[in-house]
């Protein structure tokens, strides 16, 4: 439970039990609990009458049976055939407070025994019995002190967030045996009267069952004590095999390197007369009369003479890479049919993919030889003729068709339909009285790509509204707001007439002499180009009722406008004017450049260019084949077979020499040796290709089917990286192994190898290598390792049940510098049954003294198994050097 603070307690039941004061249980073994009742009459005279009254609360004895789904989970689960032997059996059960609901005793403290427990026998122990039963013999009762079952069941919460993920268990307290079968049964830990159900002095008991298991141990030791028991080295000559060569006698054996290798070794030299014995053995057989079975030459399925290459001549002199290259031979040879029909199911479809090509060519073949003798010369003229397939000619922002005729082109998307191209056929229906180059498609092409002209502002023949204000000697609005717009000035020529025009007949001398006042005021003010109130003028000048306002309300309209206090409005009637200025309709129109069309459109269409457009749309369907040309294809099958799997299956003592010789609890680190990688895959792909060309499979020349030998996952964990690249691109000049031969990510990898049960054991361990803080230039062993830029592993294997080996991509002769990092795969909540070892003083005393944890939220705390991280020093695999 990563990120979760767990807190433990020792029990949990009802508020109803703060009602027994008395622990004295009745005949029928329960508590008796006391509640003050008091009534009181609400109406006159309000009189009121108290009692205690006593009540039973439900014991042991009242519970038949629990109610299904009462219990929730078990650990181990049912039919678990392995469990560790040193973890606590238990079961998490669904409501809070039942192992204690019942309990016909109250609460000490922390410390409350629960009325069902969970015990744990043989089946010799522990009998099931018909009707729901189950007898307990003293082997198990023994093992379960009733007297100190308030350890066995506790409640876990999380710390940080209360009552959120509760969990309640009943734990068995036995230390369990290896390899033994066992059954768990939740049984009531009182009986009837609310007496214990046994007691030290019990042979045997029968009693009811609520709910029980069965599952074995596996061998002894948990991941700790497994993991406790490993040890660098231990194999000397690990990686290494003698190997003598028969042709010759006496002479010292050759030391052939594995598939697994130490770490910095190399391989020795061959002595000259070993190495000119195998060349005069391998020379090719020539008889011009016959051809001769002669032994394999490496390498010439993809070069000419293999032994003018420095890689294919070491198979004429070293009968190491020899052996090794047999070895792959061997292998396809034994996996013919395996290897086959992966080929196959990847060839299922080369007959229709040939087809399609043979379709294609012919297609392209034809389209060649019409391009050339029908199209036009003139781009246009062929932008016409292929104009119908435009729909069908697709851009990165849609078809053609719709980039050319779209919004803001003056082209219309009929003119290049099939429709358009009859219309403009030359016929004597259609084209006798057409003018001169009517029905010319090009002209017509060109002429529709004009943008066309604004619309005139009247019909021809009728006035336009301006011209009427112009007659009757009226304000053209339009022109009124489009000149104060242009100043940014509201023009007031108009409002001094208005002025000017007002009747003052009607008003006093002393009203008017107050009007000429206040509009000349603001009659200068905008004239300087100020803000001035022009509804508010508005409103005196020119009514909307048409009517003067009485002198009275002038006066009071006047004094509005006095000593500046208006507000002005003219720069909001300026920004609405702005708004509102009209113009003839912007229309956007944009001709298309029908020379770069025709010859961008001619270009898609040409089949006479190396490689046509529509070459590349067929090819696209067809997956699984190289980059070629359009000829017959041959397939080079990728076949995902990881060939160190078929060297383990068949020769696992070339995989790691050794490996019988390495002690137990060992770990190792080794490396990948690439000059092996390279003859195995050279004599695996050299009888694989002739196997399927006997089986008439088409396989391309310099084709190499099987590139993958440790079969590193890559990055994505999608899939896996090749460790070599075909043998057609190894450079002539590079020796076996060379960094040439693979692809550019791929390295002489770390391995470590262990020798243990604890992966049989514990097959999910995680296994990744950490880097460890330097202190200047060396590692500091003593700092915590960097596990967030932790190593993990790219390929991994077993070898043996017991000998598995993790490959990671790293240099080897940088190991010493990381930590090699196994960490116990999680199996939820756990608990220690009982010491084990490497436990200090403290730890045992929390199961040996029951007294230093009497409850069970402090005993669960205490035996909580915490998972376990492992952690090796690299430097004790490899030494540092310097």
């Amino acid at each position: 439970m990563a990120g979760v603070r767990l807190d433990f307690s020792g029990w949990s039941r009802s508020a109803i039990y703060t009602t027994v004061t008395d622990p004295a249980l009745t005949a029928s073994g329960r508590l008796t609990g006391h509640v003050d009742v008091t009534l009181r009459n609400t109406e006159p005279p309000r009189e009121s009458i108290g009692e205690t009254l006593a009540f039973d609360l439900l014991g042991p004895g009242d519970v038949a049976e629990l109610k299904p789904g009462g219990v929730l989970h078990m650990m181990p689960p049912p039919g678990t055939a392995d469990f560790e032997e040193t973890k606590c059996v238990y079961t998490e059960l669904s409501a809070a407070d039942l192992p204690w609901r019942y309990t016909p005793e109250l609460a000490a403290g922390r410390t409350l025994r629960p009325w069902i427990v969970l015990v744990v026998g043989t089946p010799a122990e522990a009998a099931l019995q018909p009707g729901g039963t189950i007898t307990l013999t003293d082997g198990v009762l023994a093992a379960h002190d009733l007297r100190h079952s308030a350890r066995w069941a506790h409640l876990q919460d999380d710390a940080d967030h209360p009552g959120l993920h509760r969990v309640v268990r009943l734990l068995s307290p036995r230390d369990l045996a290896a390899n033994t079968d066992y059954i768990a049964a939740v049984v009531p830990a009182f009986a009837a009267d609310g007496r214990p159900s046994w007691d030290a002095g019990t042979a045997q008991v029968t009693l009811p069952v609520h709910h029980w298991w069965s599952f074995s141990t596996g061998q002894e030791g948990d991941f700790p004590t497994l993991a406790a028991r490993l040890k660098t080295g231990g194999a000397a000559d690990l990686g290494r095999a003698p190997m003598r060569y028969t042709p010759l006698d006496g002479g010292e054996p050759l030391l052939v390197r594995g598939a697994l290798a130490p770490v910095g070794s190399v391989d020795d030299a061959v002595p000259p007369s070993v190495a000119a014995d195998l060349a005069l053995r391998t020379g090719a057989l020539i008889d011009p009369r016959r051809p001769v079975i002669s032994l394999p030459q490496y390498g010439d399925a993809w070069v000419a003479d293999p032994s003018a290459t420095v890689w294919g001549g070491v198979f004429r002199t070293d009968p190491r890479h020899r052996a090794v290259a047999g070895l792959g031979l061997k292998a396809g040879i034994d996996a013919q049919d395996l290897l086959a029909d992966a080929a196959s199911a990847q060839a299922g479809a080369l007959d229709e993919a040939a087809a399609r090509i043979r379709h294609l060519t012919a297609g392209i073949a034809a389209a060649r030889s019409l391009w050339t003798r029908r199209l036009p010369a003139d781009p246009i003229r062929r932008l016409v003729l292929l104009g119908p397939a435009l729909r069908r000619v697709l851009t990165p922002s849609g078809t053609v068709l719709a980039r050319a005729t779209g919004t803001g082109r003056p082209l219309p998307s009929a003119i290049f339909s099939a429709a358009a191209r009859r219309v403009l056929r030359t016929g004597p229906a259609r084209t006798a009285l057409a003018a001169d180059r009517a029905t010319d498609p090009r002209a017509v092409l060109v002429a529709a790509n004009t943008c066309p002209p604004l619309p005139p502002r009247a019909p021809k023949g009728l006035p336009h509204g301006d011209s009427l204000s112009e007659h009757t000697g009226t304000v053209n609005l339009d022109k009124a707001i489009a000149a104060g717009v242009a100043s940014e000035k509201v023009p007031l020529r108009r409002f001094s007439r208005l002025v000017e025009s007002f009747d003052r007949s009607p008003y006093s001398p002393s009203t008017v002499r107050t009007f000429d006042q206040v509009m000349r005021f603001w009659l200068d003010r905008g004239a300087e180009g100020q803000p001035i109130p022009l509804l508010a003028m508005l409103t005196i000048l020119d009514p909307p009722d048409g009517e003067q306002p009485p002198e009275d309300e002038l006066l009071t309209l006047l004094r509005g406008l006095g000593h500046g206090d208006a507000e002005p409005d003219t720069d909001s009637l300026l920004e609405l004017a702005t708004g509102l200025v009209t113009r003839p309709p912007e229309r956007p129109c944009t001709p298309v450049a029908l020379d770069a069309l025709a010859t961008a459109v001619g270009s898609a269409f040409n089949p006479t260019v190396a490689r046509p457009f529509v070459a590349d749309r067929v090819l696209e369907t067809i997956t699984g084949l190289d980059d070629q040309a359009l000829t017959p294809p041959e397939l080079c099958p990728d076949l995902d077979v990881p060939a160190w799997q078929l060297l383990r299956d068949r020769h696992p003592d070339w995989l790691l020499p050794g490996a019988g010789t390495m002690e137990s609890d060992r770990v190792i680190a080794m490396t990948t040796n690439p000059a092996f990688v390279d003859a195995f895959l050279l004599g695996l792909n050299t009888q694989t290709i002739g196997e399927l060309r006997f089986r008439n499979i088409p396989i391309r020349t310099g084709c190499t089917p099987l590139r993958q030998f440790w079969a590193h996952t890559h990055p994505t964990g999608e899939s896996y990286d090749d460790d070599i690249v075909g043998v057609h691109r190894w450079p002539d000049a590079s020796p076996l192994g060379s960094p040439g031969h693979r692809p550019p990510a791929a390295t002489s990898d770390l391995v470590v190898v262990f020798r243990t049960p604890l992966f049989r054991r514990y097959p999910q361990t995680v296994v990744y290598l950490a880097p460890t803080p330097l202190n200047g230039t060396d590692p500091d062993w003593q700092a915590e390792p960097d596990l967030a830029n932790r190593i993990l592993p790219s390929f991994q294997g077993v070898v043996t049940p017991e000998i598995v080996f993790f490959g990671f991509d790293l240099d080897p002769g940088q190991a010493s510098r990381y930590w090699v990092v196994l960490e116990e795969p999680p199996h939820g909540v756990q608990f220690f049954s009982g010491p084990t070892p490497g436990m200090t003083p403290q730890q045992v005393a929390v199961f040996t003294d029951p007294a230093a944890h009497p409850d069970g939220g402090s005993f669960a705390d205490a035996a909580f198994a915490d998972p376990y991280r492992v952690m090796i020093r690299g430097a004790s695999l490899i030494p540092v050097t310097t």
